[in-house]
């Protein structure tokens, strides 16, 4: 399975010189998840991971996410942002600099180690695949998942450098070790990054028929930083009592984790996603088909120890269900995205055969990089209309702002956390974003949405936000007329509760891509405020 042949003629398998494709390619990246970053409105995750990293100070941060997190991850990708909000402002950009680091990281891991195994050209198509598939959200998004795929990434090359090499490395060792150590406090599902770092160094121990024990002793070091994240997860743990996707773990979570690689299925059309589904089926064939083929013809230098790697890294949508299934009880399929990087090195093998001639590649590297430049502008197109229709929909029309002002409070009451939080950071009316009010019920959230997510995530933000903070069991003790901003999403629990005690609700009109309401609610002689 390995070959001492030199598939590179220009650059030695150990140079860390890039050729211009892979500059070119790796700037593409960059440019077109700055564009999509720049007309994108954070999400409402994103804002939970300012709030808490926007801190005074460093201390502050470790105090939130030790006592009342919001942003249920370790330390690590806070700790970033901490930086970048010291370095570039509390603002977008900052809170996304480390994701997109973290993935232009995984491109240049992927090029350095397919080159190794295969040639240049291959390395290149592995740099570039990824930005063609629906993970390139992640590097415009202000969450963990960028900067994990490069750590995924970064772990896979540097155990390949550490274990090929007999001497002189101890740099590739202590890679390793921090690789690890960041992964597993950088997201708590990063632990799925040591079964295939486990499993390709069992194999290679069986096959060498000794221990090699400085890759022993670094990848047990990185293991043991785990203690760091123990006390976040202890206080995120507070949210798992009543989590809102926990429960049973399905079979159909591994599936969808291998389309979200490929298509944001959430937003995709059934007619798009069953053609996903077959371009998935194409996909898998392709890779085993190729993959097979190059293994047969011994043309690649691949140590079976990394097959095994790569392998179980592909796999990691079948050990995240695992997790899920018997130890957490809850998954996202942005959990196990790091499979598209074992996926990624694959392809660039399975596709040797035509990469190997220059009369070959570079057609398929062009129209690649065609793919990338037209697949970017649809998604920065999409995202601009988007963002155009969610702050057109911000605006209050007037009989709204009217009945809002002649309110007794003067105040605007939303349920929704994520319209609340976009129309406290976005709303163009100053006096409006002023007056916005999240509104919290632990009780009604249980008793309707069975969850409690919402309401503990409003607690938490009530020490140390400055945001308008309510509970329900107060604000429905005051006198009304009350405006209300229903969103009717699978969050919501106002409609229940309101029908529940016989509320006077009077319509004002659509507002917020939900339906604003004027309020009075019913006397609740036995109500209590809760504590």
């Amino acid at each position: 399975m390995s070959s001492s042949s030199d598939f590179n003629a220009d650059h030695s398998p150990e140079s860390f010189a890039l050729p211009w494709p892979a500059v070119a390619f790796l700037i593409l990246t960059a440019v077109l998840s700055l564009l999509w970053s720049h007309h994108k409105l954070m999400s409402q995750d994103e804002f939970f991971v300012l709030q808490t990293d926007n801190a005074p100070t460093y201390a502050q941060l470790l105090h939130i996410q030790r006592t009342y997190p919001i942003s249920l991850d370790p330390l690590v990708y806070h700790t970033l942002v901490y930086l970048a909000i010291k370095a570039f402002g509390a603002g977008a950009f900052a809170l996304r600099l480390p994701s997109l680091l973290g993935y232009l990281l995984m491109q240049l891991c992927l090029f350095y180690f397919v080159r190794r195994i295969a040639n240049e050209r291959a390395a290149i198509f592995a740099l570039a695949f990824p930005a063609l598939t629906a993970t390139l959200f992640y590097a415009a998004e202000g969450r963990p998942y960028g900067l994990l795929l490069g750590l995924y990434a970064l772990a896979m090359l540097s155990w390949q450098t550490a274990t090929r090499r007999p001497s002189q490395r101890t740099a590739s060792l202590i890679v390793l070790a921090a690789a690890i150590a960041l992964t597993l406090n950088t997201h708590y599902f990063g632990i799925l990054l040591l079964p295939p770092v486990c499993a390709a160094e069992l194999f290679r121990t069986i096959q060498r028929r000794k221990l090699d024990l400085p890759v022993l002793a670094v990848i047990v070091a990185g293991m043991a930083s785990i203690v760091c994240a123990l006390p976040f997860q202890k206080a995120a743990g507070e949210f798992r009592r009543n989590y809102y996707n926990a429960g049973e773990v399905g079979y159909h979570a591994i599936t969808q984790a291998y389309r979200s690689l490929f298509v944001d299925y959430t937003h995709a059309s059934l007619t798009l996603q069953h053609f996903a589904a077959i371009g998935l089926v194409l996909f898998a064939a392709i890779l085993l088909f190729g993959t097979i083929l190059q293994l047969r013809s011994k043309d690649i230098q691949l140590p079976e120890a990394e097959l095994v790697l790569l392998i179980v890294l592909a796999a990691l949508p079948f050990f995240g269900f695992l997790l899920a299934r018997f130890v957490t009880h809850t998954i996202e399929v942005r959990y196990v995205l790091g499979a598209i990087v074992a996926l990624t090195a694959l392809l660039a093998i399975a596709l040797l055969p035509l990469l190997r001639s220059r009369s070959t590649a570079a057609p398929i590297l062009s129209a690649l990089a065609l793919a990338i430049l037209c697949s970017g502008a649809i998604r920065i197109h999409a995202e601009q209309a988007k963002t155009s229709e969610v702050l057109a929909a911000l605006v209050l029309p007037p009989q709204v702002k009217a009945a809002l002002l002649a309110s007794p409070s003067g105040l605007l009451y939303i349920q929704d956390m994520g319209t609340f939080e976009t129309a406290s950071y976005y709303q163009p009316d100053p006096d409006v974003r002023s007056r916005t009010t999240l509104v919290y019920s632990t009780p009604n959230e249980l008793l309707w949405d069975h969850h409690d997510t919402a309401s503990l995530t409003a607690l938490h933000m009530r020490n140390f936000t400055r945001l308008r903070i309510l509970p329900y069991e107060q604000l429905s003790t005051e006198s009304g007329p009350h405006v209300f901003v229903l969103i009717h999403s699978g969050w919501n629990w106002t409609d229940e509760t309101f029908a529940a005690d016989h509320d006077e609700l009077t319509p004002l009109g659509s507002a917020m891509k939900g339906d604003a309401v004027s309020v009075r609610f019913a006397p609740q002689p036995d109500a209590q405020l809760p504590k």
